[in-house]
């Protein structure tokens, strides 16, 4: 099983190779927008199959409910969507969309709190 998807990568890098042989722009992965709209509005739909990390049946879910915007929501999801963390995906979203008023536990982290998390502090055990 490839676990870190080093297989998709290689296929990534023949494909690019072949797209240029036949004639094809030269792509990089690294100048990619980081919130394409059309593959935003893919993955809000929950269009994920084969996408690694977010094919499952609850990341899909998820994914609809959210309508990510760009690459911050893609690794807030990521990040929350594990054991613990999980029960916050719901308020991200909501605080995302402005359904839920943001708290904080003290004052003085409102300033670290910025707008990629939605005020959702992540903490892994």
């Amino acid at each position: 099983m490839d676990f870190l998807g080093l297989i998709t990568l290689t296929i990534l890098q023949d494909s690019l190779k072949l797209i240029i042989e036949a004639g094809g722009p030269a792509l990089d992965f690294w100048k990619l927008p980081d919130a394409d709209p059309k593959t935003m509005e893919l993955l809000g739909r929950g269009e994920t199959v084969g996408v690694f990390q977010f094919e499952s049946q609850g990341m899909q879910d998820n994914l609809r409910k959210l309508k990510p915007e760009g690459i911050n929501d893609l690794i807030a999801m990521n990040a929350l969507y594990r054991p613990g963390p999980m029960e916050n995906i719901p308020v991200y979203i909501h605080r995302k969309h402005g359904r839920e008023k943001v708290s904080y536990p003290h004052k003085l982290v409102e300033n670290i709190s910025t707008s990629p998390t939605a005020s959702s502090f992540i903490r892994s055990r």
